[in-house]
């Protein structure tokens, strides 16, 4: 079976990769443009293989150090090219203060959750190393809550949160199954509401296991998964 996806796709990869200082430095040559272009057309005619990753994201709102956790599950292209969607949450809230409309401050848990389509360029691989470019887009919502008297939990400023995070990132496949990673980003927040006050543009690493699901099937059964 061959898989084609859309020109916006290709688009779309220079665009996040252009972000990135490391692919800036090795485009100084029109040739570079063109093994890129033939790596991505090769890559999508190939059968994708599952891949699924958790991370954690370590970040700042304000001063305090931010962990966020995220389930990744897409699609890997011949190990050059992956796409997907992740799942994030912040693991523990970030206490803050709210102002009511009777100037009473009252002591908040800032929560944050969002959902992250993500591609991957995998520009350097081995047997066992990956080194990659990643860029993912945030969509999901912020909210500063409470619980009152009665042991309710209160939603205040709820706001939706769009952002950008391109990484660079190492992956390091320990044994058959399973592998480690590290990478280091920026997350660029350029959509909320003013009433959610923290600022969540931040530098950010990155700390990631990765499972290799499709080699763990066919240890155990012999066959592949196939990712339809």
């Amino acid at each position: 079976m061959i898989y084609h996806l859309p020109k916006l796709i290709l688009l779309l990869f220079y665009l996040f990769l252009l972000t990135c200082p490391i692919f800036l430095i090795a485009q100084d040559d029109k040739l570079e443009h063109v093994v890129f272009e033939e790596e991505f057309k090769k890559s999508f005619h190939a059968k994708p293989k599952l891949d699924v990753k958790f991370d954690n994201r370590f970040s700042f709102i304000r001063d305090s150090k931010v962990k966020t956790i995220g389930v990744k599950i897409g699609l890997s292209y011949r190990r050059k090219f992956k796409i997907g969607l992740g799942i994030n949450s912040m693991l523990l809230p970030v206490q803050s203060t709210y102002t009511t409309d009777a100037d009473t401050a009252i002591p908040v848990n800032l929560e944050y959750f969002y959902f992250s389509p993500y591609i991957e360029y995998v520009y350097y691989n081995t047997k066992k190393w990956e080194f990659s470019l990643s860029a993912q887009m945030g969509i999901g919502s912020a909210s500063y809550q409470y619980d009152d008297v009665n042991g309710k939990k209160v939603k205040l400023n709820e706001s939706a949160v769009l952002s950008y995070e391109p990484a660079m990132l190492i992956d390091y496949k320990i044994i058959r199954w399973i592998g480690i990673g590290t990478g280091v980003g920026y997350r660029l927040v350029f959509y909320k509401s003013p009433g959610i006050k923290e600022k969540f543009s931040s530098p950010e690493y990155v700390i990631k296991l990765k499972i290799y699901l499709g080699e763990i099937v066919r240890t155990f059964t012999g066959k592949e998964i196939q990712a339809e």
